[in-house]
């Protein structure tokens, strides 16, 4: 359930309360949460069983985030932190780490922080303030605009405009007339506009900003015409001219379109002795050039480079996908976690992103990923009608291919992900599976790399 349905539902705020939340988180930005926290509307206690019911983790306050020891904040790099808005808390018995987060029900973040530490994870959540203090206190990450707007000077008579909105919107609501929510001392119409003038302005004062600089013209003068094709366009036009009285001549009106001259004929002299008209055969008409170039494949050795200059696992996966996606019909990479696999991505025709993501299978039955339980190197053939197999693809919404590659990416004879490809039945050659086995290796490789590049942090 939704948070502002969550509340309403159990009496915390009201409908107008709700959508005045709606309007300032879409004005300043963020989570609705942080509007309703700053507006009043919601304190933390409630805003923590929320996301602790919805989670069904524990909540973490402000006091969580003190004085957390630097080896444990270097454990999450910072550009992991800022794009997951997550923060470690601490470290129990050396085998477990706690992390405050704002989504732990994103199971394939936590895999990722669990591969990069080797640490089981201990989700905990938290609100967006909270984790973007913390993240700028140890992280210095600085907030965002949208998070640190100042106020108007009250002082200098200027009331907050989020103030004035507020008491616009409350008196719409009690049906008053939209110009007593003014400021005391101010009119409604002296309200600033987005230009930085008042929204009395004349329209002559405020045609001012947007003066060109050029004459105007003469009156009863018509303006030059416009073009009426690319060509013409892009061709210099004549500009007006003036006359020594200041009169403004403007240029001579375009003639009609002539008529298309009819194709040329030729006299042809047949093997009687007759002439015979015939009409000169036109060329072709030249085809219409794509702005939009075939896509072509992307080579091991380009993938080669985006491997050594990957900074997290979502780059070296997302280079795998994309040297696949020119040699499948459908490629994708499921990671392997908690005895289960969970889509990543994909690439190809018929695969939605956000369906490879909610897709889950377990390892605990027989199926295309359980044969690599045994140590298995590669498969490649049909799939097997096997329930959990039916299932897969029922998830995927589309049936079984003719022919599957699976190659496993293993770490220290762990398996972390597998990378998979589909072919079609009209496709009959077979695919090189040494030359995956190989992609496959170079991405364990920089895989590796990213693991001791953390482990070079921690200590």
């Amino acid at each position: 359930m939704k948070l502002g349905s969550w509340l309403i539902a159990r009496g915390k705020i009201t409908g107008v309360q709700l959508k005045r939340a709606l309007l300032d988180q879409s004005f300043y930005g963020g989570h609705l949460s942080s509007s309703l926290l700053k507006l009043g509307y919601l304190d933390e206690p409630t805003l923590g069983a929320y996301l602790a019911d919805l989670f069904q983790v524990p909540y973490v306050g402000t006091e969580f985030f003190q004085d957390i020891p630097p080896e444990v904040i270097r454990m999450i790099p910072e550009h992991l932190a800022q794009k997951h808005q997550m923060v470690p808390l601490s470290v129990e018995a050396k085998k477990k780490l706690r992390l405050a987060m704002m989504n732990p029900g994103d199971i394939l973040v936590m895999d990722e922080v669990a591969f990069l530490t080797g640490l089981q994870v201990e989700p905990y959540v938290s609100s967006e303030n909270h984790l973007l203090d913390a993240m700028e206190r140890y992280y210095q990450v600085p907030r965002s605009v949208r998070e640190t707007i100042p106020l108007a000077d009250q002082a200098e008579g200027r009331q907050d405009p989020r103030t004035t909105r507020r008491q616009m919107m409350e008196a719409s609501d009690a049906g008053e007339p939209a110009a007593a929510a003014a400021p005391t001392g101010q009119a409604a119409s002296d309200e600033i506009g987005l230009d930085g003038r008042p929204l009395s302005a004349a329209n002559e004062a405020v045609a001012e900003l947007f003066t060109s600089g050029a004459a105007p013209l003469a009156p009863g003068t018509l303006p030059a015409p416009l073009p009426r094709s690319l060509e013409e366009w892009r061709e210099p036009s004549p500009a007006l001219g003036v006359t020594a009285a200041g009169d403004v001549v403007a240029p001579p009106a375009a003639l009609p379109p002539a008529e298309p001259s009819p194709p040329p004929v030729s006299v042809a002299i047949l093997s009687s002795g007759e002439p015979q008209a015939t009409t000169a055969q036109l060329p072709s008409k030249r085809p219409v050039l794509s702005l939009v170039p075939t896509p072509s494949s992307v080579s091991l050795e380009q993938t080669s480079e985006r491997l050594k200059h990957s900074s997290t696992r979502d780059e070296v996966f997302e280079a795998v996908l994309d040297f696949c996606a020119g040699r499948f019909s459908r490629s994708a990479v499921f990671l392997v976690t908690q005895a289960k696999v969970v889509g990543f991505g994909g690439r190809g025709e018929g695969f939605d992103a956000s369906r490879i993501r909610s897709v889950v299978v377990g390892l605990d039955a027989p199926s295309i990923f359980s044969h690599f339980l045994t140590g298995s190197e590669f498969y490649y053939g049909p799939v097997p009608g096997l329930p959990a197999n039916q299932q897969f693809y029922r998830g995927l919404g589309m049936s079984p291919p003719e022919r599957i590659l699976l190659v496993p990416v293993q770490i220290k004879e762990r398996l972390i992900a597998l990378v998979y490809g589909d072919f079609p039945a009209i496709r009959r050659e077979e695919p090189d599976i040494a030359l995956y086995r190989r992609l496959v290796q170079k991405a364990v490789l920089a895989l590796e790399i990213l693991i001791l590049k953390n482990k070079i942090a921690m200590i």
